[in-house]
């Protein structure tokens, strides 16, 4: 890469040499076209193109970091030195016969090496300056944008992995709480030789902690793929309620393909089924409608529950809090969540997310 910032530096410093060419080329005459002025002004730039990459070259191999100000003059003043010396030794071995023979230099015949070699430094070194200091400041800034560059990809990949980290924490969060309850459930079946009902519980978990903790690598993942693992969490729940619980999904098939949160309905479920099925003999009924419309994909889940909805503490419930934390991490704004009264009785919870479609769907 340095090789290359090289070559482009090179390239503008000959630029200067072509502009004088093309000026002569244009605008003199041809009979003032071979004086010496054109080859020395050729000469001078090639040479300055020549050594930019020694200077690029010494910057890095004696970089200096920027806040160490009286330590960079002087590395580079010495740099200066040693690039000025150069210069004129080459420019010296190239020019000193056309200086002799040009009186359009100052000089005269059987002039000495040495008014020679001062007659080049002194045309030279104001140029040279600017020169010098051109390419180290383009080292400089170069490599201020390519560290920028460089931390804020660090950042990001760190801000990603860290974003990563919190929704699984969150996901187990989520998976634990389910757990506990169907485990609790489970030994309730047990404990009331129900066991091939407790069998048949266990052989459903298995499948929906396969998928929870081995299975399920992404965070989106297809509305299809996530209401056959609602149906694991569902079937559970009927072998516990039997008759108790009805719940009814109505979505347009068009949508399998749609992207939501893995594991994101569960916990609604659960909710509803702790507020409006569980404390009650009469049937609990639980609804969830998706549609989309537009970019928006709408997901609704209400209930028949009896418990009065102004004495229920959402804010208390790890299943819903997590919810709506793993939107915000996923979604930042660019969504809606909402817990409201059903209309006649019960809770409803709305959601509001992206339509976002899989490689299978199309928008």
């Amino acid at each position: 890469m340095r090789f290359r910032k090289s070559l482009y530096i090179s390239t503008i410093w000959l630029l200067p040499a072509l502009f004088v060419v093309i000026e002569s080329l244009i605008f003199l005459p041809r009979n003032l076209r071979n004086n010496g002025f054109i080859p020395y002004f050729i000469i001078f730039w090639s040479i300055r193109a020549l050594l930019a990459p020694a200077i690029v070259f010494y910057t890095f191999r004696f970089w200096v970091e920027y806040n160490r100000v009286f330590r960079l003059v002087l590395v580079q003043l010495l740099g200066f030195f040693l690039f000025s010396i150069l210069f004129w030794s080459i420019s010296y071995l190239l020019l000193n016969e056309l200086i002799h023979e040009n009186v359009l230099f100052g000089g005269q015949p059987g002039e000495s090496k040495l008014r020679v070699f001062s007659l080049i430094a002194d045309n030279s070194l104001s140029t040279n300056i600017v020169v010098y200091t051109s390419t180290v400041a383009f080292c400089y800034i170069y490599e201020f944008f390519k560290r920028n560059t460089e931390a804020n990809k660090k950042a990001n990949e760190l801000e990603k992995s860290l974003l990563v980290s919190k929704l699984e924490i969150l996901k187990g969060q989520l998976n634990s709480h389910f757990l506990f309850n169907t485990l609790h459930t489970i030994s309730s079946l047990v404990v009331r030789n129900k066991n091939e009902e407790a069998n048949e519980m266990l052989i459903k978990l298995s499948d929906l902690l396969r998928f929870a903790l081995k299975e399920n690598k992404d965070q989106l993942i297809p509305l299809e793929k996530e209401l056959e693992v609602l149906q694991l969490y569902l079937d559970i729940q009927k072998m516990r309620f039997k008759e108790r619980l009805e719940v009814n999904i109505n979505y347009p098939k068009s949508l399998n393909d749609a992207l939501v949160p893995a594991l994101i309905l569960q916990p609604v479920i659960e909710n509803s089924v702790k507020y409006a099925v569980e404390p009650f003999k009469d049937k609990g009924k639980i609804d969830i409608d998706i549609n989309s419309e537009k970019e928006v994909l709408s997901i609704k889940v209400k209930d028949n529950g009896q418990t009065p909805f102004h004495t229920i503490n959402f804010e208390k419930g790890i299943g819903l809090m997590n919810t709506r934390e793993r939107l915000e991490q996923l979604f930042g704004k660019n969504f809606n969540f909402r817990i409201l009264p059903n209309k006649n009785s019960g809770t409803m919870v709305d959601f509001e997310l992206p339509l976002q479609l899989s490689g299978n769907g199309k928008m």
